[in-house]
């Protein structure tokens, strides 16, 4: 068996491009379903997240797919129009790739720590599907435990910790007084960014789906109320943040251009965006996206931070190649 991914990511494609490559939990099953369709491929993962698309795959040893085709084949995209956007790893490459995923040293954000959590849902997904082998399983597994073990033991020098304080600072730093905020989406960046807010000082309410009410624990602090009420809310808001998995706009401009007073500073943390993108060309609106939101410096010293994670990821790569020789010596008696 052999590990190969490739994947679309923000440090060569923008959010348009990112946007077209997002998936819905249905659509994962159509990918999964298509994948395991193709000869020699044995299991599949999807990783979709706000900055990157990546599929991971494990196939048969005199098999070598270029995974960005498959994924592109499955969505009827043109991979060719793509050809600069995507990189593709292969064997321990691949699993080093996988590991400063994990851990945060590969995200816009250096060292945040949602994306974990974001790697963990993808493989628990795909073992849902019924996508995921044994070899992909212990692979995910192994980077997951690599990633714990780099947060423990490496100071990640930032000057952010994660959206949620991204979006704190934007908030904080907008040129206007900003008192009431509405977060609209109450996932997990959702309730990072209220509960940052809060803690603030801020006044903040979040929005509700009716048959969640009863489902979701909201930040301490935080006022509620239905998501359907959000453009007869909205005008007591100074600032709007929006942070769904909805594959349709949250605000649309026909909505927003109707309101009797209009919240001047907009923050969509969602891919595909939640917020209709002409809504940031009207006059005295300032609308921030993931990517305009996150600053792209990286520090001096992540150098010699890469050089801790390294050596850390080499020991359980070490602990992968045992499994991997201890299960052929099994298959092969």
């Amino acid at each position: 068996m052999n590990i190969c991914m490739a994947g679309i990511d923000h440090s060569l494609a923008g959010i348009d491009i990112r946007e077209k490559f997002s998936f819905t939990k249905s659509r994962c099953q159509e990918l999964y379903d298509s994948l395991r369709q193709q000869r020699g491929v044995l299991g599949a993962v999807l990783l979709c997240t706000c900055n990157r698309t990546e599929v991971y795959l494990s196939c048969a040893e005199d098999h070598a797919p270029d995974p960005f085709l498959l994924l592109c084949a499955a969505m009827g995209e043109d991979a060719a129009q793509y050809a600069q956007m995507y990189r593709g790893r292969r064997g321990r490459e691949a699993f080093w790739h996988l590991c400063r995923l994990a851990c945060g040293a590969k995200s816009q954000i250096w060292g945040e720590d949602q994306i974990i959590t974001q790697v963990k849902n993808a493989q628990a997904h795909a073992r849902a599907c019924g996508a995921i082998d044994s070899y992909l399983e212990v692979t995910f597994r192994t980077a997951i435990a690599a990633a714990k073990d780099i947060k423990t033991k490496v100071r990640f020098s930032r000057a952010v910790d994660s959206v949620a304080a991204q979006t704190l600072a934007a908030v904080k730093s907008f040129g206007q007084p900003v008192e009431e905020v509405l977060v609209i989406g109450n996932g997990e960046v959702g309730k990072l960014v209220a509960q940052a807010l809060l803690d603030s000082g801020y006044r903040v309410s979040m929005t509700l789906r009716q048959y969640k009410y009863s489902q979701v624990e909201l930040p301490s602090g935080a006022q509620a109320f239905d998501y359907s009420q959000r453009y007869e809310q909205m005008p007591r808001f100074d600032a709007v943040v929006s942070a769904t998995s909805s594959p349709h706009h949250t605000i649309k401009l026909e909505g927003f251009t109707q309101l009797q007073r209009q919240p001047a500073l907009l923050i969509d943390l969602a891919v595909p965006r939640d917020i209709q993108r002409s809504i940031g060309q009207l006059p005295g609106i300032t609308l921030y996206n993931v990517d305009t939101l996150s600053g792209q410096d990286i520090a001096a010293d992540h150098r010699r931070q890469l050089e801790e994670i390294d050596r850390l990821i080499e020991r359980h790569y070490a602990d992968l190649q045992k499994w991997r020789r201890y299960r052929e010596e099994v298959v092969a008696q």
